[in-house]
């Protein structure tokens, strides 16, 4: 195999850099490189895999709510059944009395669609499949413990509970994602089919009580090979938190505005689930001499930061949790290149292709703690040096830009957040702006609306601001 070529594995793995090879500008000072790094498959994928599944639902009172549609809110109003009130200067409609019991049975709350949702799922498991739900709210309870997808007729009966529940205002997630990740770890241990993937399925509507907690349950999941898929619903619930939960267990995040949409979105997330055709992978990196890893950028399946780590002295490990059938993983490295001699102290017939990094695949059909990982051979990124900078690759660019784009939002919502609102505005105009290079013209003018509203009024909109942090998460795909 040649340096910079393509890296293909037993098990079917592809992995491509771009540029090949690259190329270093002959200077005093350190300069910055790019690698986009594409890890695909080759060859026929595996049929889909069993799935051991923990839903965690808040059901808080919120999410019980009957979800009354315009016709019955204009009933409402001329039954004298709700009025305008002036709430903190706003005017809002507020209810004056229970909802008729007739125009409840018609209104069914975000529970309800959840529950619809899950019990097309169990009709979609079979023998080889675990499944376990857990409520939260102010307490955590486990509704349907971790039991086979044959045994539908307890699954649903469980499920059906969920509509009953009354655990409270507030919502503790931290507790819920602990219980469900033990409820994983107790469907692991009853079942011994070697393909077995691992999910847990989060979905909020409002904020937690223990963001801190939430990230730390994160972690030891991810570290059993746990993914963690979070659906917020709504315009109230914590976006930073649930796309951090994501990350961290490179997981999806997913953004619902409506309650209706929540079975096509637990439909599609069990799908995902069983394409997986390989588990845990990492991307790791041995850098040469001279040379640092700056950082690393997943941008597709969708765009997020990496958290390298040490696994020996001298080699970093990305993670980049699964991988799904019909699907690529990209990543963008940035490399840190010390000096090169300068052109007057070089000639270019001493000019030798030269070795920046080894890069290799590794993964992990099971849990990190119960199988070694399958390790891949190596494959060398190689760089020439040229007197004169050269463009970027088209793709290269692309990802960069898409890249930046990301970071520069991420400093606009923490800017808003932290009441910096003539930085946040800046900055989000910057984003409009990069938006419409990348010709995400719509998200472009999202970005627009929200600059303006923070001059004009000193905040962001609910809605306008999750639109922007979800949607430039898909800016890879």
């Amino acid at each position: 195999m040649k340096d910079g070529g393509d890296l293909k594995r037993p098990m079917a793995m592809t992995m491509t850099i771009q540029p090949s090879p690259l190329t270093l500008v002959l200077q005093s000072d350190p300069q910055l490189c790019y690698v986009l790094v594409e890890i695909g498959l080759d060859g026929k994928t595996p049929p889909g895999q069993a799935v051991n599944w923990a839903i965690v639902a808040d059901a808080s009172r919120s999410m019980r709510i009957p979800i009354i549609n315009e016709a019955q809110f204009r009933q409402m109003v001329r039954t004298h059944g709700a009025e305008e009130v002036l709430v903190d200067g706003m005017a809002v409609w507020q209810f004056t009395g229970p909802i008729p019991e007739e125009m409840r049975a018609q209104s069914p709350g975000a529970l309800d669609y959840v529950v619809r949702a899950l019990h097309s799922v169990v009709e979609q498991m079979g023998m080889a499949d675990r499944f376990s739900l857990v409520a939260c709210a102010e307490e955590a309870i486990v509704l349907v413990p971790t039991m086979s997808g044959a045994e539908r007729a307890e699954l649903i009966r469980g499920i059906e509970m969920l509509k009953q529940l009354n655990l409270g205002e507030k919502t503790d997630l931290a507790s819920g994602l602990q219980l469900g990740r033990s409820e994983l770890r107790k469907g692991r241990s009853t079942t011994h089919h070697p393909g077995l993937i691992e999910r847990l399925l989060l979905l909020t509507d409002g904020f937690t009580q223990n963001p801190d907690g939430c990230l730390a349950m994160a972690r030891l999941a991810a570290a059993e090979g746990i993914t963690i898929t979070t659906i917020g619903l709504g315009g109230d619930f914590q976006e930073e938190v649930l796309t951090r939960l994501a990350d961290l267990s490179h997981g999806t995040a997913m953004f619902l505005r409506n309650a209706d949409e929540i079975p096509q979105a637990v439909a599609q997330e069990l799908a995902a689930a069983r394409s997986v055709v390989a588990r845990s992978v990492a991307l790791t990196i041995r850098p040469g001499q001279q040379v640092t890893l700056y950082r690393a950028t997943r941008i597709s399946p969708f765009l997020g930061p990496t958290e390298p780590v040490h696994s020996h002295p001298e080699t970093w490990a990305i993670p980049l949790g699964n991988l799904e059938r019909g699907t690529t993983i990209r990543v963008l490295l940035e490399m840190l290149v010390s000096a090169l001699p300068s052109p007057s102290r070089f000639t270019l017939a001493e000019n030798q292709p030269r070795t920046l990094a080894q890069l290799a695949l590794t993964t992990n059909r099971r849990s990190p703690s119960t199988e070694p990982a399958a390790a891949s051979d190596t494959i060398n990124l190689v760089a020439v040096s040229t007197p004169h900078p050269l463009p970027l690759a088209p793709a290269v660019l692309n990802a960069a830009k898409r890249a930046n784009t990301a970071r520069l939002h991420e400093q606009a919502a923490a800017a808003a957040s932290s009441g910096d609102n003539t930085r946040a505005s800046r900055l989000l105009r910057t984003v409009a702006t990069r938006l419409v290079e990348l010709g995400e013209t719509g998200l472009a003018e999202t970005a627009h609306r929200e600059a303006e509203a923070l001059e004009q009024t000193g905040q962001i909109s609910k809605f306008g601001a999750k639109e922007l942090t979800y949607r430039t998460r898909r800016l890879g795909m």
